[in-house]
Order: structure tokens, then C-alpha cells, then sequence
């Protein structure tokens, strides 16, 4: 090409109203125009043009769904690929962006490059959320509205609501004039305005169904234009249960739509009289916070309607084990506030309690399902744990974390050190949240070694959290907290695309790679698109499955077997090794591990610390390497950090191990140099 000619084209697309962009995979280089900088707020000189640059400014939510339309579309071979997302721009705030990318393959099916444009479509999608409200709001407030042809007086359009309360239908309704509906519309008052200039006219008049009944309405009537025509516009409101009307409205302000329980307005008004009263009364108040065990694992796998269902269920059998005067509220999800009056002794309040717990052993029969849910309560006493409203309930709710904790279908009394202790988890949570927004996560290889030469045959990839106060947080504080927050898939799929880039990596600067064993949690595992998700991401990467082993827990697998089998078959189709980590814990049945397609066991790091000294451990890990051996498969020891463990795992014919006896778990650049000599650590034993 010609250099006015390359200019050209140069300029064409930097001015292009899109944002063009290309990624080249064989050279892992990207490429990104003026314009796109420009949507985006950065100049040239701030942004540094990659995959991961772009990646980071996607919003949270819809990261995972953006990066697995690209994904599947390279792993189904199509040629493009359409997705909307947000991106945040410069200055902090959120755009949205069509993105339509090409995708070009070689001879082989392989990706060569991807390329596409960038809209921003931030103002086309508040317009379409815009009118989309307004329509919805027309369409089903229960103000009648009506929209009236102003030369012919013929009704052209009328809401739920108008429609309802006159028993028409809209094509029904279409082919009447408005004195049919309202026949005393025509006074002097109306008349006048019809032929003067007055853009508004306010009045009372009646309307008649289709039934043939009369009810009054006010009327507010308008001229507008309405698909290009005159029209008059009319909203009435039905004044004849205006009464009735506003006690609805009250009813429904402070009462659940679902179960018809009080709702955490009308709970709270209760209890701060409540506590008012109490100096009149001397009576006991206690707050119950309760919490359904399990509920959302019946809500996620069987639908909302079931759970539904089973909250109205649970509404009526707490209702049927608590007196009139006590209020039941229904606090959001599958929570619920007790509050109970004039209890009596502690002792009293106890009987109560275990009632209801006990009551919930008994499960629910719902659509032909035999549904086990329990309660986790949390209590709080007036005034001994709180002397107002919002004190009492946060202390309850503070109390039933502490019965989760203990194990579910339990109770616990609120004690002033639980405070502290809440404290410290809402921070957490909202510290996690920004780590994975600030990707303040790294993954760090603790190395597996051949006990016959000490040489370096894999690894364990393991994620570790640095925070920029805080410094390294333990993975035992903050993984069971990704599980319970539903944030740790993204963990999991962070871990898995970090090994597969930095292996891919090694690979092009000429290091030996061996295989790195990735976790899969409970979580990611129990999502049948999971092997599918990992096979996508390998294949963009170009990574060999040789180099890649899935570890998954045993008590995971024993949780659902026979789901565990399913998925786990599908990453063997992959190419994958499968390795089942922390094994002797979970308690599986010899008939299911004959059955999992598994390639290696990894004894638990309880088994191997007490031993040769621990007789009981000894012979565990002797019978698993044995078990092992009889269903050839490989076996490996964690938690090796002495000669004695390496002598006896020797003697017993498991020759793989990991820990410190080797190394700690070691950062990128450390791990680097083993790779380069695998034999290092020969010298260090």
C-alpha cells in the first residue's frame, strides 16, 4: 500500500464514530483507534492496549457473560460474535457499549485475529429504559387512562387499568365514542372547552361498564398530539371506594406482596412501640431474627416458584406455632422477624424457640418434592442487648450469623463481642468485592516433586490475596467467604486463565512447563457449562491439556456423585487429568471412586503430619497408597515437611509429595527459576 494511501486509511479510522479495535493471538497484540480512547475518556499516552486492560474496565456483572460470548464463539468456530456490556470510563462513570467483532480463523480452524467496533450506546439505552418506565407505568397504574380522537371522539387507547374497571376489551372499547362511556360529559363546561384554547380541564363525572353499573371518577383532561393527530388524553381516578382505596394502599406499604406478612416498615413501627410500652408494662421483649437453612439451594435448583410456595408454607406453620399477639414479618428473601411480648423467663423464651426449631425437623411437601429446610435463630433481648429498634434487630441479625456458624438449625442469644465480630465481616466483604474489580489477586505454584530424583514434575496452582493495607490475606479468611458471597467462580476461572497465560508464556520464552494442577471449587463444579467454560478458555490460549490437571475436593464430589461423574467425564473428554485433593476426608464409597473417572489421589496433609509416630495415620495413608495402587492410579502426599515423612511415603510406595519439606507456595518469578533447573532442589534435601 501506498503511504498517502496508508495515511488515509490511518485517518479513517480514527475518525470513524466507532471504536475499532483488533487483538492478533499469534502475536498476543492489540490494537485500539483514537475514537475508542475517546469514548472511553484516556488519551494515548495513559492506556496501555492489551486484552487485560480492557478486561479490568468491564463493570463486574457483566465481565463473565462478555468474556463468554467471545469464548464460545471461538470454541463454536463462528465468524462473529455480538455482545452489550458496560465500561468504565475515565472518569468513573459507567458507558454501554455494543460490541461486534469478527473472528478469523486459518485452514486448521485456529483463531488468527479478532476484530470489531465498539458503539457506545449509552444514551440509546436510557432512552429505551426511559420509555420502556414510562410506557410501563401507563400501561399498569390503576389511574384509568384514556387517549379520545378530538374530531371524531372515538377512544383510540386505553390502559389495564381503564380497561378493567370498564370490563371492555381494547378492540372493544376502539369502537365506542365517548359519550357511550361518559354520557354526561357533554355540559356546557366541556363543550366550551373543546372549542377554546384551554390546553387542560379538570372535572368529576361517571362512567359506565359494560355491565351497565355507574361510578364517579375525576377526570383530568388534556389536548395533546398522539400519533400525529389531535387527541384529548384523559386520566381518572375511580372515587368510589376512595375509602377502601387508601386503607389497600396502607395494607400493601407495610405487608409482604407474597406471604402477607407485616414487612420490615410495619415490624419496625411495632417494636418501637413496643419498647415505649415496656415501662408501663415490664414485660419481656424479645426479637427474633430467623433465617431458612438451605433455602437457596431449593430456590436455585427447583425455581422461584417452588420457593415461593415453600415461604407461604413457612409463613402459615410459623403462624401456627406462635400466639395472636406475637408479629411474624417477612424481613426480604428468606428471613423473618419474630417479635414476642410478655415471655416471661429466659427459660420460657428457650421453649419457644425450640419449638419452632423442632417444628422445622418435619420437611415440606411441595408439587410431590419432599423439601427439607431448618431455621438458624438469632435473639435478642430488651434492654439487655439494645434499647432502640435498629440496635435490638442488628444485634439479632448478628446472632443468627453466630447459629449459621455453629452448624444451621440452632439457636444463639446475642453476646456484645459478636458486634465486633460482624463488624469485621461486612468489611471484609467489601474489601473482597474491590479486590476482584482491582484484581488484587496472584497466583502462586508450590511445587511437586519425584521423591526417587527430587525432581520438579508439578504443581499446585494457589491463589493468594494481596491486599494493599492489609498485605497477604490467608486463603483459610477469605475462600469460605467467596463461597458464601457467590464470588468464587470468578476466583476459580482468575486462577485457571492466569496458569494457562503465564504456561503459554513459559512456553514462548523456550522453559519447560510441567502440570499444574488448578482447583475447581463446589461452586464452579456444580455448573454443568464448567467443562465447557475451561475447554473455551484453553483452546483461545492455545494450551496443551497435557499441561493442565482439574483438582476437585473429596467431599465435594461426594455432596452429588452422580452429577460429579457426569461433569467430571466432560473434562476427561477435554484431555484433562483429573486429581481428587484432601482425599480420606470425605468419606467416599468404593463403588463411586471405582466409577469417577480419575487419575490421581492426593492424601490429605492430616494424614501425613503425625506420622511415622501416629500408628492410626500411618495405616490410613498406608491403605490409601495401597487402595491407589490396586486401582492404578497415581497417588501424591501434601503436607510433607520432614525426612520421616519423605522415608516412610518411600518405604510405602508413594514417590510424589508436596510441601515445605521443598518449598512454600512460590510466586511466578521464583517458580520461573525452578523450571529452568528442575533438579534444584535435589541439593536442598
Amino acid at each position: 500500500m501506498k503511504s498517502d494511501e496508508l495515511k488515509q486509511l490511518i485517518f479513517a479510522i480514527n475518525s470513524a464514530e466507532d471504536g475499532i479495535w483488533e487483538y492478533n493471538i499469534l502475536t498476543d497484540t492489540t490494537f485500539v483507534s483514537k475514537r475508542w480512547l475517546e469514548i472511553i475518556g484516556y488519551s494515548e499516552d495513559e492506556y496501555q492496549s492489551s486484552v487485560e486492560s480492557w478486561k479490568a474496565l468491564l463493570h463486574p456483572d457483566d465481565r463473565e457473560r462478555a468474556l463468554a460470548v467471545l469464548y464460545s464463539s471461538i470454541a463454536e468456530k463462528v465468524e462473529s460474535a455480538h455482545v452489550r456490556y458496560r465500561i468504565r470510563h475515565k472518569n468513573g462513570h459507567w458507558l454501554w457499549i455494543y460490541d461486534r467483532a469478527k473472528i478469523l480463523y486459518d485452514d486448521g480452524g485456529n483463531p488468527l485475529i479478532i476484530a470489531g467496533f465498539r458503539t457506545d450506546i449509552t444514551q440509546q439505552i436510557q432512552l429505551e429504559t426511559h420509555n420502556e418506565e414510562l410506557a410501563a407505568i401507563v400501561q399498569y397504574t390503576s389511574v384509568e387512562v384514556y387517549i379520545v380522537d378530538a374530531e371524531t371522539l372515538q377512544y383510540v387507547y386505553a390502559n389495564n387499568g381503564a380497561l378493567k374497571n370498564l370490563g371492555y376489551t381494547l378492540s372493544q372499547l376502539c369502537q365506542c365514542r365517548l359519550q357511550e362511556i361518559v354520557p354526561d360529559i357533554y355540559d356546557d363546561d366541556f363543550l366550551h372547552y373543546l372549542e377554546s384554547d384551554t390546553p387542560v380541564m379538570s372535572a368529576i363525572s361517571r362512567h359506565r361498564s359494560q355491565n351497565g353499573e355507574m361510578y364517579p371518577v375525576q377526570s383530568s383532561i388534556h389536548k395533546l398530539t398522539y400519533q400525529g393527530k389531535p387527541s384529548i388524553v384523559i386520566f381518572d381516578t375511580d372515587i368510589s371506594e376512595l375509602t377502601a382505596t387508601q386503607n389497600q394502599l396502607l395494607h400493601l406499604a407495610t405487608h409482604d406482596s407474597l406471604t402477607g406478612l407485616p414487612n420490615r416498615v410495619l415490624f419496625y413501627d411495632r417494636l418501637s412501640m413496643a419498647i415505649r410500652q415496656y415501662r408501663r408494662k415490664k414485660e419481656n421483649i424479645a426479637v427474633l431474627y430467623v433465617d431458612l437453612d438451605r433455602f437457596k439451594q431449593i430456590n436455585d435448583s427447583l425455581g422461584h416458584p417452588v420457593g415461593d410456595t415453600l415461604l407461604v408454607n413457612v409463613t402459615q406453620k410459623l403462624k401456627s406455632l406462635l400466639r395472636e399477639c406475637d408479629t411474624i414479618a417477612r424481613m426480604g428473601g428468606d428471613e423473618f422477624n419474630i417479635l414476642l411480648e410478655g415471655v416471661g423467663t429466659t427459660d420460657a423464651l428457650i421453649d419457644i424457640v425450640e419449638k419452632l426449631i423442632h417444628a422445622f425437623k418435619e420437611p415440606f411437601i411441595i408439587d410431590g418434592r419432599t423439601l427439607h429446610t431448618t431455621l438458624s435463630i438469632g435473639i435478642a433481648v430488651y434492654p439487655h442487648d439494645g434499647t432502640d429498634a435498629e440496635t435490638l434487630l442488628q444485634h439479632a441479625d448478628t446472632a443468627m450469623y453466630k447459629a449459621k456458624s455453629d452448624g444451621r438449625n440452632t439457636f444463639c442469644f446475642y453476646a456484645d463481642e459478636m458486634g465486633e465480630k460482624a463488624f469485621e465481616r461486612i468489611v471484609l466483604e467489601n474489601a473482597l468485592r474491590i479486590a476482584i474489580k482491582e484484581n488484587q489477586f496472584e497466583v502462586y505454584y508450590q511445587p511437586q516433586i519425584d521423591l526417587t530424583n527430587y525432581e520438579l514434575i508439578g504443581m499446585e496452582a494457589l491463589v493468594r490475596w494481596n491486599h494493599p493495607t492489609w498485605g497477604v490475606v490467608s486463603p483459610a479468611t477469605f475462600i469460605p467467604l467467596c463461597e458464601e458471597m457467590g464470588l468464587i467462580q470468578e476466583i476459580d476461572f482468575f486462577v485457571l486463565e492466569t496458569v494457562v497465560q503465564q504456561q503459554m508464556l513459559w512456553q514462548q520464552q523456550g522453559i519447560k512447563i510441567v502440570k499444574t494442577a488448578v482447583n475447581i471449587s463446589a461452586k464452579t463444579l456444580s455448573s454443568r457449562l464448567v467443562a465447557k467454560e475451561v475447554a473455551a478458555i484453553m483452546k483461545f490460549y492455545r494450551c496443551d491439556p497435557r499441561f493442565i490437571a482439574i483438582e476437585i475436593t473429596e467431599s465435594h464430589i461426594m455432596k452429588n456423585p452422580e452429577e460429579a461423574t457426569t461433569i467430571l467425564q466432560e473434562f476427561k473428554s477435554y484431555g484433562l487429568e483429573i486429581s481428587v485433593d484432601d482425599f480420606g476426608t470425605g468419606y467416599s464409597s468404593l463403588s463411586y471412586l471405582k466409577r469417577l473417572p480419575i487419575d490421581k489421589l492426593k492424601i490429605d496433609q492430616s494424614f501425613i503430619q503425625n506420622i511415622p509416630f501416629d500408628e492410626e495415620d500411618a495405616t490410613i495413608a498406608k491403605t490409601i497408597i495401597g487402595l491407589t495402587h490396586n486401582l492404578k492410579l497415581d497417588v501424591i502426599a501434601e503436607g510433607v515437611e520432614t525426612i520421616e515423612h519423605e522415608n516412610f511415603l518411600l518405604e510405602n510406595g508413594c514417590t510424589l509429595a508436596q510441601g515445605y519439606l521443598y518449598a512454600k507456595p512460590l510466586n511466578t518469578s521464583a517458580i520461573t527459576v525452578h523450571l529452568s533447573d528442575p533438579f534444584a532442589f535435589a541439593a536442598r534435601i
